[in-house]
C-alpha cells in the first residue's frame, strides 16, 4: 500500500478505514506509511498517529482489565472462605503454620540460655551418678544449636534386650523433669526448644537460632 491513492489522501483520516480494518491490516498500513515519500513528514505523523490510536484501541478491548488491588484481595478471601467451610464440613482441622524463628527477637542471648539450660538440668533431673557442665556436648547446626549429654537421668534396660545397653529406656520420671526444665526455658528465652533420646543414652537439646544470632 503506498501514495494517494489506497493510502487514503494526503490527510491521513481515512487510514484506518473508519475504523473496521483488522489489527494486523492497521499494522501494515501503518509500516507502509511510514516509509512512503508521497507524504509529507507532518501528512506521515498524522496518519500514523491516527492508525496507532486505533491498534491501542483494539488492544484495550482484546487485552482483559487487569483487577484492582482490591478486587484482588476480595476474591482472594472469597476463595480462603469457601475452603475453609469446605474443610469444616469434611471435619479437616486447619494446619498451624510455623513461625520462622530467625524472623524474631529472643528473650535471651543464645549463650545465656545454653548456660542456664545446663545449670537448670543438673540441678532439677535426677541422675544415677555425676554429672557436670564440662559432659555437656555443644555443636552449630546452622539454624540450631544442639546441646546433648549422656547419662543424664534415669535408664532402665528393656525386658526383651536385658543385656542391650545401646537401647535403654529413660524413665518417665527423668521424662517429666527434662520436659519441666525445657518448658520452663522456653518460655523465659522466647526460644521453642526440644528434646529426645537416642541410643547409648544420649539425650539431645535443639535450641532455635533468632534474630540477632
Amino acid at each position: 500500500m503506498g501514495g494517494r491513492g489506497s493510502g487514503g489522501g494526503r490527510s491521513g483520516k481515512a487510514s484506518a478505514g473508519g475504523g473496521t480494518m483488522k489489527k494486523d491490516e492497521l499494522i501494515n498500513l501503518y509500516n507502509n506509511i511510514s516509509g512512503n515519500p508521497s507524504y509529507t513528514v507532518e501528512e506521515r505523523v498524522r496518519a500514523m498517529s491516527s492508525i496507532k490510536k486505533e491498534i491501542d484501541n483494539i488492544d484495550a478491548k482484546e487485552k482483559p482489565k487487569e483487577k484492582t488491588t482490591q478486587e484482588k484481595r476480595l476474591e482472594a478471601l472469597a476463595k480462603a472462605r469457601a475452603k475453609r467451610a469446605e474443610n469444616k464440613k469434611n471435619g479437616i482441622k486447619p494446619e498451624k503454620k510455623e513461625k520462622d524463628p530467625r524472623r524474631t527477637k529472643a528473650k535471651m542471648s543464645m549463650d545465656s540460655t545454653v548456660f542456664d539450660l545446663q545449670t537448670s538440668l543438673l540441678r532439677n533431673v535426677t541422675t544415677d551418678g555425676s554429672l557436670r557442665r564440662s559432659d555437656f556436648r555443644i555443636e552449630d547446626y546452622g539454624n540450631t544449636i544442639n546441646v546433648s549429654i549422656r547419662d543424664l537421668g534415669k535408664w532402665k534396660n528393656p525386658h526383651k534386650y536385658e543385656q542391650d545397653y545401646d537401647w535403654q529406656i529413660l524413665h518417665k520420671s527423668s521424662g517429666k523433669q527434662i520436659d519441666k526444665v525445657v518448658k520452663k526455658l522456653s518460655k523465659q528465652s522466647g526460644r521453642k526448644i526440644t528434646w529426645g533420646a537416642s541410643e547409648k543414652n544420649w539425650i539431645d537439646f535443639d535450641i532455635p537460632k533468632m534474630k540477632g544470632d
